[in-house]
């Protein structure tokens, strides 16, 4: 009898706790997307020259690059059993701050019924966003 009243409080206690620790690892990988893209833009500024943030999808990875030069890489979902989908692959920040492109960046992470999304404009505005699924 204790063993079945165990069970039936846990089935209903687990589900919102992995809802609520998917929202905390979708939004800690976002969190450290946008902390790479503020690196970027500060870089490309600072230093005067063209920096791109790249985004490995394969291995939920973000990587900073100005001139050849590796300035931050970050596994943002590795660890976290986030995934990542991006609508391009990279994001270029000139020395001026704007980006480069035709359109805004968008970069969902999702874990279970998790999902936030960074959207960065070419204006060089980073914002994040939730969504759930």
């Amino acid at each position: 009898m204790v063993v079945a009243l165990i069970a039936l409080v846990t089935g209903f206690l687990l589900p919102p706790f992995k809802r609520g620790f998917d929202r905390l690892q979708t939004r800690a990988a976002a969190q450290e997307a946008m902390a790479a893209f503020f690196t970027a833009r500060a870089a490309a500024i600072a230093g005067g020259r063209r920096t791109a943030v790249l985004l490995d999808r394969a291995r939920s990875r973000v990587s900073v690059v100005a001139s050849g030069d590796t300035l931050m890489t970050r596994d943002v979902g590795a660890g976290r059993g986030v995934t990542l989908v991006a609508s391009r692959d990279s994001m270029t920040f000139f020395p001026d701050g704007l980006g480069l492109g035709g359109a805004n960046l968008s970069v969902i992470f999702r874990r279970g019924g998790a999902a936030d999304t960074v959207i960065v404009s070419r204006e060089g505005r980073i914002k994040l966003g939730t969504k759930a699924r």
